[in-house]
Order: structure tokens, then sequence, then C-alpha cells
């Protein structure tokens, strides 16, 4: 366990040393690093690895409101530097493919390729982001916690008891952090700077994903020049979580093609 100290406050992060390909892994919104760790425990031992917590998620601190999504990939970058890891796989889902997105664009020569998983250039309409605000203001983190957990997970996941584990995480994020985070996801939308992404990409949707649905996902593919594009027939918004052998072989799988 590590920290960073930043202008706004201490960063959490995670690293795992080897001599090896590096991967940094950013988190969806509202989990934390934790959501990595069934996927990074079965990847080769001379791998690096680095996980970290963004801005208001685990046990990074809440920066104050008025930031954006380059803000978070600066922060990265940071990190990064602070790990001393020159360049990298950015491996992200949801909000984290979002800020990989946003570091291939400003700092292409730090990015070595990318996985995508259940993720787009914007994720969804602003109106639907300042809406989940307003009612989580209104409500509290533990009302919003229970509607979220069938757009996160696909049915065969949703009966097992781990489920509860990931709605108590999410119910006890910090809540302005949270919704500082869905305030920087409303005001995005790189779309049209797609074609700028060169690096090659692995993009990940799963069938029953209520949050990031396949098409969109597959779209994301289409419009990156170097993508390929894979389905998961079992999982919902967070298939790391729900089948991390698949993810983890589809993951060494790109990194070894890509680095050879």
């Amino acid at each position: 366990m590590h920290a960073l100290h930043r202008p706004w406050g201490t960063q959490h992060l995670s690293q795992s040393q080897g001599e090896g390909t590096a991967l940094v892994f950013l988190n969806s919104l509202g989990t934390d690093l934790r959501m990595w760790d069934a996927v990074c425990t079965r990847l080769p031992q001379e791998w690096t690895t680095l996980r970290m917590d963004k801005r208001g998620h685990g046990l990074s601190e809440t920066a104050p409101e008025g930031y954006g999504i380059p803000d978070l990939a600066k922060d990265v970058l940071a990190v990064m530097d602070h790990a001393e890891i020159e360049r990298a796989v950015i491996v992200g889902c949801s909000i984290g493919g979002l800020i990989a997105q946003h570091i291939a664009l400003m700092a292409p020569e730090r990015v070595v390729g990318l996985v995508l998983s259940n993720t787009a250039p914007q994720l969804g309409p602003a109106d639907g982001w300042l809406a989940r605000i307003e009612a989580i203001r209104a409500h509290g983190m533990g009302a919003m916690a229970e509607g979220i957990l069938p757009r996160w997970f696909g049915p065969d996941f949703l009966t097992q008891p781990d489920a509860a584990l990931w709605r108590t995480m999410l119910a006890r994020t910090d809540q302005n952090g949270y919704i500082a985070t869905c305030a920087a996801i409303a005001g995005t939308d790189i779309s049209d700077r797609l074609s700028e992404i060169t690096q090659p990409a692995l993009v990940i949707a799963g069938k029953h994903d209520l949050a990031t649905p396949a098409p969109v996902v597959e779209a994301l593919a289409r419009a990156l020049p170097r993508a390929d594009f894979m389905m998961f027939e079992t999982t919902g918004h967070l298939p790391a979580i729900e089948t991390p052998d698949a993810f983890a072989e589809a993951l060494v799988r790109f990194v070894e093609r890509i680095t050879a």
C-alpha cells in the first residue's frame, strides 16, 4: 500500500513490481482498486501492475468539485511518474476506460496499448448523470446502490453472495467524491477524437451490461483505428469481477501479442 500526496490530498495506490510489461488498472465509478484483485493474481508474476483509487474513491481523499476527466487522466500520469513507470498498457473499466482514452490522447508516448472494458467515449447523456446527482443528494448513496447492482452484474453473478459485498462497497463510497465524479462524466464526450487514438486496443463488452450496453461498446471498437472487440456472454458491466479467469486470459493474450 502506497500513497502519493497531491495538491488536493492523498491518492492511494498499490504496485506489484516486476521486470516485464507494466500495466496500469483504472477502476469503474463507485469501486476501488480491489475490483482488479482477482485479475491481477492471474497475471504473469514478472509483470508490473499498478492499481489506484481515483479521487473520492477507496482510500484516496476527496478533491473539491470542479474537475474533469482530463484532471483524472493527469492524476494517472502523476501516479505513473511516482511509480517510475514510463510506458504501460492502460486497462480501464467504465470511467476508467474513459480516463484511459484521455491518457492515449494527452500522452500517447506513455501508452503501449489499451484494454477498454465496458466503456465509451461518452458514458450516457448529461441529464441522466445530473438526475443521479440530485437523487443521491436527496436520498444518499445507500438508497442508490440497490438499483445500481443489476446494471453492474449479469444474472448469474447477482445470485452469488459476493454481489452483496460490492453493493456495500458502493454504498460506502464517499458521497461528495461520487457526485464530483458523476459531474466530470456528465461533461465529457470525445467521440470526435477517437480516430486520433492509434494504439492497439482490446475493447470488451458484457452481454448483460445495462450501464454501457454492448452495442455502445462495439461502436467504440469500430471507431478506433486498431481495436479488437470481444463480448462476454454471461457478464454485465464489471467482467473483471464476474469472470476474472476469462478476463485475465484475454488480457494476457492481448498484451503478449502487442509486446512480442
